[in-house]
């Protein structure tokens, strides 16, 4: 049995009848009770009833694609911290990469009744970005926010961060200043480019379009973005990512360019193997365990039937060898 089939029984709306069995406190307590008799007469489990018992409690993370094929990126630690979270709370938690949705997102999440996700690595043009706006389905995003009475967001402060990056740079004598755009249609993307020009402006630089190189989250990016660069003035250049960030030091090493003598780098995330690489890098570090402790807070506070919550948690500005002071730059 369906809510709707309940809702046809009792000739009550969908929604009357499922704030009826998950709790809502806008409905009278004669509705409810309705409700909650004809459901239990019937066999139905509410979710809330499913969260009582290890049955049933089943939560999936949705990556993007090309997020899941890099790994060198931090959605993949914070999306297993958060199952590790969710484990303890005797949640099953499935991975599943976007494209495996053929059909409708609320659909899918139903048929496998998967009582909610943690969605990360999709843009405005993900088709999964429309359906999100009208889900029923309780949902926590990673670094994106949509307005949806079921759908949570997290994510890390990157406007401040990236703009007191900017500041150390330009501290450092740094006026010709680059930026990597990895991804014209992320929400984070654009949110640490809107940083990168806080950033300028708040230091009396000037914006420079040359400065920009458009790519995408990959190593490889970098290392085009490195043969880029090396046409221009620029002696410092903001990474959005890590990965970014190591593919742009490795190219520019392999072009004999010296970091940061010739030219600064900063990345965005702190991997692992950021404080390894030659030089080590500069970088803005996510607090990975807090994200994810919170998104999965968030998810199971919506599972109860409260409130959905935007949060940002603080990042903190890492400074380490791949950055120094401006010179001009002679090859």
């Amino acid at each position: 049995m369906k809510i709707k089939d309940i809702a046809n029984e009792l000739h009550l709306s969908i929604s009357t009848v499922s704030k009826a069995l998950n709790g809502g406190f806008d409905i009278s307590k004669e509705t409810k009770e309705l409700v909650l008799n004809y459901a239990k007469e019937h066999g139905y489990k509410a979710r809330e009833e499913r969260l009582k018992t290890s049955y049933g409690r089943k939560l999936c993370v949705l990556y993007d694609n090309n997020t899941v094929n890099n790994q060198a990126n931090i959605v993949i630690p914070l999306a297993l911290a958060f199952s590790r979270y969710a484990r303890e709370a005797n949640f099953d938690v499935v991975h599943i990469p976007c494209d495996a949705i053929k059909d409708n997102y609320d659909k899918f999440m139903e048929e496998r009744k998967y009582d909610g996700a943690l969605i990360a690595g999709i843009n405005y043009k993900s088709p999964l970005y429309k359906e999100l706006k009208n889900t029923k389905t309780p949902t926590v995003l990673l670094d994106n926010v949509i307005e949806n009475n079921n759908i949570s967001s997290v994510s890390s402060e990157s406007i401040n961060a990236i703009t007191e990056i900017v500041t150390m740079l330009a501290k450092l004598g740094h006026k010709k200043i680059g930026f990597i755009h990895a991804d014209k249609l992320s929400f984070v993307t654009n949110k640490r480019f809107a940083g990168y020009i806080i950033g300028l402006t708040t230091n009396d630089i000037e914006y420079n379009p040359n400065y920009i190189y458009y790519g995408s989250y990959s190593e490889e990016s970098g290392k085009e973005a490195a043969n880029y660069f090396i046409n221009t003035d620029v002696t410092a250049i903001v990474c959005p990512s890590d990965t970014i960030a190591i593919g742009l030091m490795q190219e520019l090493q392999n072009l004999g360019i010296k970091i940061p003598e010739d030219i600064s780098i900063t990345g965005y995330d702190d991997l692992e193997i950021a404080r390894y690489v030659k030089p080590s890098l500069t970088t803005v570090r996510q607090n990975i365990e807090v994200m994810a402790e919170k998104s999965f807070s968030l998810l199971s506070a919506m599972l109860m039937n409260r409130s959905p919550q935007t949060v940002t948690i603080n990042s903190e500005i890492i400074k380490r060898d791949s950055i120094g002071e401006a010179k001009n730059k002679d090859f």
